[in-house]
């Protein structure tokens, strides 16, 4: 008796959670004696016998790995164990309530009861037999962990035509139709490339370049007028006969040199004088 007093003791403080050993719910048996019987066992205990003296003795706490979820039953379940691939433990057992497991990052539950984990599945690819897929050609996913559907064959609306194909990751996408060019079909499921696009024609593109070239003009242009106009000044300046003579001293141009000259008597008293000398007497120099 006294064991298993101390057993109901124990197993509680092992499951970490205080269980109440005994009959929840009993009623008055009938017929003669004082026997009850139990209708539902309090959480944690299975139904050890239906009616008898006491209703504490009717039930018992289900043992350490074990759980029962219904006051009535007779046999308590074993617990699950989060060992199968990457699972853990989210919350432990007890004896009123079974292991919850939950995957590790990147994986999900299996099924409602995370008794397995399958690869969690990303954009472009599907989930294949626990594992990930890549979306075969002409189908796309952009969601986590979905299936691939299959591309769009036309534009949702009818102004609109596909500029390009799908991927694994989205939809064909569509454009405005040009009524310029026109459409034509795409050679082995390859859409048209796109023309590049023409340069910028507009009359204020023109303006700018226009504007641009004069300033570039009168930017040349003005410094080399004004360089040549200072040279022209200086050359003026250094010209030949236009400088000025010193004070006191006249230039005079230089008498023409002759091969023969008349004597210089006949050119005046000026010169005879320059012949006479002042220190000698009175010659006539023939």
């Amino acid at each position: 008796m006294w064991t298993l007093v101390a057993l109901l003791l124990v197993l509680p403080l092992s499951l970490g959670h205080k269980v109440e050993s005994g009959c929840e719910d009993w009623s008055p048996k009938d017929g003669p004696g004082n026997n009850v019987c139990c209708n539902r066992c309090k959480p944690g205990n299975r139904l050890v016998n239906s009616c008898g003296e006491k209703p504490e003795t009717l039930c018992q706490v289900c043992e350490n790995g074990t759980y029962v979820t219904d006051g009535k039953q007779k046999l308590c379940q074993k617990c699950q164990q989060c060992k199968v691939g990457p699972m853990r433990v989210k919350h432990p057992c007890t004896a009123s309530s079974d292991t919850v497991c939950e995957c590790e990052e990147g994986f999900l539950c299996g099924d409602d009861q995370c008794s397995f984990c399958i690869k969690k599945c990303g954009k472009g690819e599907q989930p294949a037999n626990r594992d990930c897929q890549a979306c075969p050609e002409g189908t796309f996913n952009d969601k986590i962990h979905h299936s691939c559907v299959n591309w769009s064959s036309r534009c949702p609306l009818p102004d609109q035509k596909i500029i390009a194909k799908g991927t694994a990751f989205s939809d064909i996408i569509c454009g405005p139709e040009d009524d310029h060019k026109p459409t034509m079909p795409f050679p082995d499921g390859e859409p048209t490339k796109s023309p590049p696009e023409s340069k910028d024609d507009s009359p204020w593109t023109m303006l700018a370049i226009a504007i641009a070239c004069a300033f570039l003009i009168m930017g040349t242009a003005v410094p080399l007028c004004i360089a040549v106009i200072c040279k022209s000044g200086e050359m003026l300046k250094t010209a030949p006969g236009s400088e000025e003579a010193p004070e006191g001293r006249k230039l005079t141009p230089e008498l023409e040199q002759c091969s023969f000259c008349f004597p210089q008597e006949e050119h005046g008293s000026s010169s005879e004088v320059s012949l006479v000398s002042d220190d000698k007497p009175f010659e006539l120099v023939v």
